[in-house]
């Protein structure tokens, strides 16, 4: 069995090669492939910092926040906590895993990194619960800023308690007179178990509600418009547009790495190729925090208008009002107190 790492990458591909033991060609390739994540993962850190410090901006720009900003907000913070301590982590890729920032750190850099997977996916799953009720029961009185704050309390406090296991084997362990940061773990139980653990609670179960509340939000978006025909196609199109790109990001992102965990146990000696397929995964999870700033930004069109709201308002500076055209098609006035449609 190998030494599970969470998402940390260094420890897993120096126990596949040792336990596959390669050719010196193999060796070389693996070598060369590994230094390729520094610049990968400094590009997806840099990108993720910017495209999340502008989504926090947009939505602490509008006064009056809306329930759908809550959620927002707090996966920016989320993705930005965890984007800024990636370059602990490019540090130790570009020192062929030495780790010099004490076994504190070590705990502390894993802790982060963990926890982030259970709060991204936590906010998105309860993101998508929030979708289905201001649709499906528009008029509920539950859904108020107040308990969004509390839920999404929950949410990171649920994520703290999850990562629990992490700050007990996350540790500094020196391996060929190398001091490495990695979740060392006893033995293939507590390997099994722990894999387990992560992908259960950290992306099966989140997936079947996502999908579920999803599912029923569209079909009660679909039978609205057989109700009255063709007013809301524009609008059943756009929420099938995120629906889609949403599950598909979190698909896409999150598959992988959980498939590739889960095949690892049964894998005493993992080829090369499955050394590459495990280390591509675990950059698709770290893009993830990346990309969920960025397509908000894209394809939200709320949050684009929160950020060119100051350039608005001093080109208009002269007039009385700026007129907003909201994405519902209809218009208002440029309020300082205006409350943006969100998603």
């Amino acid at each position: 069995g190998l030494f599970t790492t969470g998402k940390l990458n260094y420890s897993f591909a120096d126990q596949s090669c040792q336990n596959s033991t390669p050719s010196p060609y193999s060796q070389i390739d693996i070598t060369t492939f590994m230094h390729i994540f520094p610049s990968i993962y400094g590009i997806l850190c840099s990108v993720g910092v910017v495209a999340n410090g502008l989504v926090i901006y947009a939505v602490a720009a509008c006064k009056k926040k809306m329930v759908s900003d809550i959620y927002v907000l707090n996966l920016a913070i989320a993705d930005m906590l965890f984007l800024l301590v990636m370059p602990f982590n490019i540090h130790q890729l570009v020192r062929d895993r030495q780790w010099v920032f004490g076994n504190f750190m070590c705990k502390a850099v894993v802790v982060v990194d963990v926890s982030n997977q259970f709060t991204t996916v936590g906010i998105v799953t309860v993101l998508c619960i929030d979708r289905y009720i201001a649709i499906v029961h528009p008029t509920s009185e539950k859904r108020t800023v107040q308990w969004t704050i509390i839920i999404n309390i929950l949410v990171w406090l649920g994520s703290f308690l999850l990562s629990v296991p992490v700050m007990m084997y996350a540790k500094v362990v020196s391996r060929q007179h190398l001091e490495v940061c990695m979740m060392y773990l006893d033995g293939p139980e507590d390997m099994y178990w722990y894999t387990l653990y992560q992908s259960i609670l950290g992306f099966i179960i989140p997936l079947i509600i996502i999908s579920t509340f999803y599912s029923l939000t569209l079909y009660h978006v679909f039978s609205s418009i057989r109700r009255v025909k063709r007013k809301q196609s524009v609008w059943a199109k756009r929420a099938t547009k995120m629906v889609l790109m949403v599950i598909a990001l979190f698909l896409i992102c999150w598959s992988p790495y959980h498939v590739i965990q889960v095949i690892n146990l049964s894998n005493n000696k993992p080829t090369v190729a499955f050394v590459y397929a495990y280390n591509i995964s675990i950059c698709l999870s770290y893009s993830h925090s990346c990309i969920n700033p960025l397509m908000l930004l894209i394809f939200a069109q709320n949050y684009r208008e929160r950020l060119c709201r100051k350039n608005a308002l001093h080109s208009s500076q002269h007039s009385s009002k700026v007129t907003v055209v909201k994405t519902d098609g209809s218009s208002t006035t440029n309020d300082p107190n205006y409350r943006c449609t969100v998603i």
